[in-house]
């Protein structure tokens, strides 16, 4: 399945603010948020696209936190 790209500018949130920058976003994160961000954004779009649940999600970070923790 290919996906097509989106420009930096082109994507809005649904309100009138326009989003900060993705140099910008990455210039403030500190580098464990810009990982934090990473995850909840491929999170988001892997469950908007229908690839897995939110269930299925939580299913596979249980396991793993069970896996890691013992």
């Amino acid at each position: 399945m290919a996906t097509t790209s989106i420009g930096r500018s082109e994507h809005r949130n649904s309100g009138d603010k326009e989003l900060i920058s993705l140099d910008e976003a990455m210039q403030k994160l500190s580098r464990e948020e810009r990982f934090r961000a990473t995850v909840y954004a491929m999170n988001t779009l892997l469950v908007q696209k229908g690839v897995y649940s939110p269930e299925e999600f939580e299913l596979q970070f249980r396991q793993f936190a069970d896996k890691n923790l013992r």
